[in-house]
């Protein structure tokens, strides 16, 4: 797969310094691009790996050189991206880092043992690098520490937490931040969505433009109009529990079952952000600023002490599914805790 030559919006002054340090001869060997989930991290990585391994580099690729033609093409050797999401990985094995006889042909190690072949840089990109197993992330130490002169590591999560923290040490971070509305929307204008449907995904995914596409293939009108019923008295959770599992859309994994998971991880993280949502209504946030307008509104009459149950029951659901606990019971049981106290109160009262 080719690096693509999109420019990440809202991320230039981040890759600048990067590149800066670069021309400086400071430039870590080891990076760690943080941040909010679907901001663009992997794309700036991808951009920074094209501005080092560009005939005019390092700085802002200029998208005609041969390194360029060959980045886009996926032929340049000197780059090497690990990404879970494209190959449909849950976890990333050490097969990955170390060679292992059932490994893929090339590993981490194996790619940073050999010279630059056009004399510049080696990238490794790994993107949702927080997937890697607890082995892998033992194997990639030694490398961390040794990778080789103009060598250049990139380590992509959301998660940062879930990273050891031997890796942690062996970082420089760069922090990433949600994007403005506007950038969000021109972010997925420039990915191909239609300008009056990227406004609205704009505000749904919090300035993450990437959520947002997610969010546009994998069925996200049909999951709010299970939320929004949801949070209406005389809800049957058990009810819209199985119209969730009915729902389509794009969900990563390679078989059906890992695709009933990554279902149910999109339901549940949206039910988290709504709650969350109507957490802002009700600290007086008004509804344009809302993510979800009204139906955050709604969600604010858990009250402060239902969000907060909500919100442990949504996210011990979703480490359920996490550790392949059955997806549709962790729906149900997050589902169950989205009534309001008014509708408790009248099914005790019956």
């Amino acid at each position: 797969m080719g690096l693509r030559s999109i420019e990440p919006v809202g991320h230039a002054a981040a890759l600048e310094g990067l590149w800066n340090a670069a021309r400086a001869r400071r430039l870590s060997h080891a990076l760690c691009f943080a941040g909010p989930e679907g901001v663009g991290k992997f794309l700036a990585a991808e951009r920074l790996a094209a501005g080092l391994l560009c005939a005019n580099g390092p700085g802002t690729p200029c998208g005609a050189c041969g390194p360029c033609k060959r980045l886009r093409a996926g032929s340049h050797p000197d780059v090497f991206v690990l990404d879970p999401i494209e190959a449909e990985l849950e976890s990333i094995p050490i097969s990955w880092v170390t060679p292992r006889s059932d490994g893929p042909a090339q590993t981490i190690e194996q790619f940073l043992s050999l010279r630059a072949m056009e004399g510049g840089w080696r990238v490794v990109i790994v993107r949702e690098s927080d997937r890697l197993v607890e082995e892998a992330q033992n194997a990639l130490l030694k490398t961390l520490e040794e990778p080789g002169d103009d060598a250049l590591l990139v380590l992509v999560t959301a998660r940062p937490d879930r990273l050891l923290p031997t890796i942690h040490s062996r970082l420089v971070r760069v922090p990433f931040r949600l994007l403005t509305r506007d950038e969000a929307r021109a972010a997925l204008i420039q990915s191909g969505v239609p300008a009056a449907r990227a406004a609205g995904l704009a505000r749904l995914s919090g300035g993450a433009p990437g959520l947002g596409l997610a969010l546009e293939t994998g069925g996200v009108d049909e999951m709010l109009t299970v939320l929004a019923a949801a949070l209406e008295p005389g809800a049957d959770p058990f009810a819209l529990a199985a119209s969730v599992a009915e729902i389509e859309g794009e969900y990563p994994g390679q078989t059906v079952p890992a695709q009933n998971r990554a279902r149910a991880r999109a339901f549940l993280d949206l039910a988290a952000r709504v709650i969350h949502d109507g957490v802002r209504a009700l600290h007086g946030v008004p509804s344009d600023e809302l993510c979800h307008g009204d139906l955050a509104v709604a969600a604010a009459r858990l009250g402060e002490a239902g969000s907060s149950l909500a919100l442990d029951r949504i996210l011990a659901a979703r480490q359920d599914v996490d550790a392949n606990l059955a997806p549709d019971a962790a729906v149900e049981r997050a589902l169950c805790a989205l009534e309001t106290p008014r509708a408790r109160s009248r099914k005790s009262t019956r």
